[in-house]
């Protein structure tokens, strides 16, 4: 797709927020993009939820077709991992590590109950990171249980910190994990103050470094629910990367 995009006038999306990772890392890659319209066909479909893209295929075409009648595009931040794109989120750390556990065969064969395994086993074992942490002139060393880095101030149709205009990258770290504090967690992430939640460093930046302190483990990154490259990574926020088709307001 990448060595294809200069022969395109404008790419249509049919899929999810992986479908969308693919389509942002062919742009990146060619160093080059084009209109992008979006028919919601995924499990989640996070970045069409923050567009407003109706969920309904019929109702998502017929937006789509007025944008193109009027030829009118919103451009749209993504971040940048390495020479690969995400377009929604960015995790590392455990939930990322159970992620990463679960085969394709496993996810056909016994669907999501497969997550809660695999989770229980890892959960128990309460593994996290040493990560040096390196923005916006400042380093610190910190442990880690889960990263998540998004986009925007929301994740899983979910508005997990309050409403945030910032043209910027969002990075939550949770430093903990205890089982006593999940329904603290919980809490705080559904009703949009989990940057308040004790244990939970939050910030804004443009640009991340992100190195291990220690080789022991290899830690992988988790790119719009799908397995990504392991860390070093320097990770950065591209602000009016894409032009997405959308229909005046």
């Amino acid at each position: 797709m990448a060595k294809a995009t200069h022969r395109y006038d404008a790419l249509v999306a049919i899929g999810g927020d992986g479908t969308l990772n693919l389509v942002a890392t062919a742009f990146l890659r060619a160093r080059k993009t084009v209109p992008l319209g979006i028919i919601p066909g995924g499990t989640v479909n996070n970045l069409a939820h923050q567009l407003d893209i109706n969920p309904l295929t019929v109702v998502a075409m017929d937006q789509l077709l007025t944008a193109i009648q009027q030829d009118h595009t919103v451009s749209i931040g993504i971040g940048q991992a390495g020479d690969h794109a995400f377009v929604s989120s960015l995790v590392f750390g455990a939930l990322a590590d159970i992620s990463n556990q679960v085969r394709q065969t496993e996810k056909r064969r016994f669907g999501p109950i497969v997550y809660v395994a695999k989770g229980l086993k890892l959960l128990v074992t309460n593994r996290s990171y040493r990560i040096e942490l390196i923005h916006d002139g400042t380093t610190e060393t910190s442990r880690v249980w889960t990263g998540l880095v998004t986009t925007t101030n929301g994740v899983g149709r979910v508005q997990y910190i309050p409403d945030d205009t910032a043209d910027t990258l969002h990075v939550s770290l949770l430093h903990h994990f205890r089982w006593g504090n999940l329904p603290t967690y919980i809490h705080y992430f559904l009703n949009g103050h989990f940057d308040q939640a004790k244990g939970v460093t939050y910030f804004t930046t443009e640009e991340l470094r992100l190195v291990p302190a220690s080789t022991k483990h290899t830690i992988r990154l988790r790119l719009d629910g799908d397995k990504g490259p392991a860390l070093p990574m320097t990770i950065r926020w591209l602000p009016r990367y894409i032009p997405v088709l959308l229909p005046k307001q």
